[in-house]
């Protein structure tokens, strides 16, 4: 008796699983399936360090490009997902802490000089003619060095502060002098990233200048990346000196 109410019971919930499952179509279950297997696949993959390059998630629509980008799996791989809004390349590593500040001064970049200095039909001559203003007496202790922390482009401390303040005093005040901002970084990193770690310090100090009343048409950046270090030992100190933004001057 027992063995038939069992067999009575399975039967009815079987034919409920069929009415159930018949409610679905093909497509949704082959999408669960794909689901399934895909999440399965990558946790396996995780257990054994193979989840691929780590990715900085902020929104539920980067999350969403993400899990979406598993749909074109090849080879038992995952393409990379492309992030232009983010700065995430799949080569460089860019210091979150300096995302605020870059998106902050992101108005400002837009105001690019008119002329290119050293191009044919220019007013202004090349880099080559503008000069250490650490050689020009009335210059040297308005145009000082900034110095930056490591894998950083944020300007910090009131010394470098107040040296900003003090050239954009002096500019205001002669508007025919022209300036180069030279940004410079340490010798550790790519070449690459380096080149754009200077950029950014350039750049970053150009902008904090035009901010406080430059004339946008004055005022130029260039990086050098590691390629020019003062400091050439290998240690902490000579180091945190080759983190910097170096001005040249020109009079017209």
């Amino acid at each position: 008796m027992r063995t038939r109410n069992f067999l009575f019971y399975f039967a009815a919930i079987g034919i409920i699983c069929t009415l159930q499952s018949c409610a679905r179509t093909g497509g949704d279950v082959w999408d669960d399936t794909k689901s399934a297997g895909r999440h399965v696949g990558r946790g396996v993959g995780a257990l054994g360090g193979k989840n691929g390059d780590s990715r900085q998630v902020r929104s539920k629509s980067d999350f969403e490009s993400i899990d979406d980008n598993f749909e074109n799996e090849q080879g038992g791989g995952f393409q990379d997902v492309d992030y232009p809004d983010t700065g995430y390349q799949a080569t460089d590593y860019v210091p979150l802490q300096d995302q605020c500040n870059e998106a902050s001064m992101a108005e400002m970049q837009s105001q690019q000089p008119r002329e290119t200095p050293g191009e044919a039909g220019s007013s202004i001559p090349g880099i080559e003619a503008f000069r250490d203003p650490s050689t020009i007496p009335e210059l040297a202790g308005t145009f000082r060095t900034i110095f930056f922390d490591y894998d950083s482009s944020l300007v910090k401390g009131q010394v470098n502060l107040q040296t900003i303040h003090n050239i954009a005093e002096y500019m205001r005040r002669n508007p025919n002098t022209y300036v180069f901002v030279e940004g410079h970084t340490d010798e550790r990193g790519p070449q690459a990233y380096n080149l754009a770690l200077g950029s950014r310090r350039g750049n970053g100090v150009r902008n904090m200048l035009i901010s406080e009343g430059v004339n946008p048409d004055n005022v130029f950046s260039v990086s050098y990346g590691k390629e020019r270090p003062v400091i050439m030992e290998r240690h902490e100190e000579g180091w945190a000196k080759n983190r910097r933004v170096d001005f040249k001057v020109y009079v017209r």
